[in-house]
């Protein structure tokens, strides 16, 4: 994802960048920046910034989510597709019609056809790439490149953009520095700075196991001390040990393991509505996937728990002498 400082012509960019062997496709997008509101309504300084992408249509590059109504049609003209954070914030649903006020231009009407999730920006619309660059009077212009590549991994990513920017240099175009020029990196910068957020959630979740084990812990001594007639009773018709201990640690197992049960169906639910927390509170949306590993790694942790929690009373049960079992009251 590159952008040049000013506006080159789209077939001379693309064809200059189709010239790397590692580009799979390349669009070139037009931009604008501006302020809209529902049509009708007066200027005002509420109006929403609001940032205009112009996409050919059909796109091989951008891969819509669209949330509500249609994507972009080629016969398409003044039709829109917005983020439906914007489209919250304005108060704006599908088929309605919106002003677009560009400094410098023309004010114009654009339909609404549709709702989009876009994870980084927010304000942003999504539109026939030719109806906006006529709008902006900057017909078979643009300046934002967005390539795909033949290969995927982050290093390829890295090395192609770099090629690029030396090409583009060396073809007289001037490219706009930015760290986040590849998807690779951008999703890492993403999570980055999700990463405290993401060690907090996980130190909370560690937190509430660890407490329940020390419960756990106490439930069993508890139960030793109940039972220390009965260990006496079986100490004393031969029973090793070992077995007393292994009885006391199958039984904080089987609770660890049934408390695990419980928790993925109330999981989901709970899980649902944490997800919606964030994404008020942080104003990203956040995408809420089932992880099927995620279960089978709790199961371990609990199982580790579990038998760590049950080793101290199993060992005090296993350490019970007969004759401190019987003299028990």
């Amino acid at each position: 994802m590159l952008d040049l400082k000013k506006e080159e012509r789209i077939k001379e960019v693309e064809a200059v960048t189709l010239t790397n062997p590692e580009v799979k496709a390349v669009e070139v997008w037009g931009t604008a920046r501006g302020a809209t509101r529902l049509k009708g309504q007066p200027e005002s300084n509420e109006d929403s910034e609001i940032k205009v992408r112009g996409l050919p249509i059909p796109s091989i590059i951008y891969m819509p989510q669209v949330r509500a109504g249609r994507w972009l049609e080629p016969e398409d003209t003044h039709a829109v597709v917005l983020n439906q954070a914007l489209a919250v914030e304005m108060g704006v649903k599908v088929g309605d019609w919106i002003t677009l006020d560009i400094p410098g231009k023309s004010e114009s009407h654009w339909q609404v056809v549709g709702l989009v999730f876009e994870p980084l920006e927010q304000d942003t619309a999504l539109a026939p790439r030719e109806t906006l660059l006529r709008e902006i009077d900057q017909v078979g212009r643009g300046k934002a490149i967005r390539v795909q590549t033949i290969h995927t991994d982050a290093l390829s990513e890295f090395n192609t953009a770099e090629a690029l920017r030396a090409l583009y240099d060396a073809k007289g175009y001037d490219v706009l520095a930015s760290t986040m020029d590849t998807t690779h990196r951008l999703t890492a910068q993403r999570v980055e700075t999700l990463s405290t957020l993401i060690a907090l959630l996980s130190a909370m979740a560690i937190m509430i196991a660890v407490v329940g084990s020390v419960a756990l812990s106490g439930t069993l001594s508890i139960n030793v001390m109940e039972r220390t007639r009965e260990i006496g009773v079986m100490r004393a018709i031969g029973a090793s040990a070992k077995a007393i201990g292994g009885q006391f640690i199958g039984e904080g197992l089987i609770l660890g393991w049934m408390s695990w049960v419980i928790a993925i169906p109330l999981s989901i639910p709970v899980t649902h509505a944490v997800v919606n927390q964030l994404s008020t509170l942080t104003n990203i949306e956040f995408i809420y996937q089932f992880s099927g590993m995620g279960i089978v790694y709790w199961f371990g942790i609990i199982t580790v728990l579990a038998i760590i929690a049950s080793w101290f009373p199993a060992q005090k049960a296993a350490q019970t002498s007969v004759r401190e079992s019987l003299a028990y009251t």
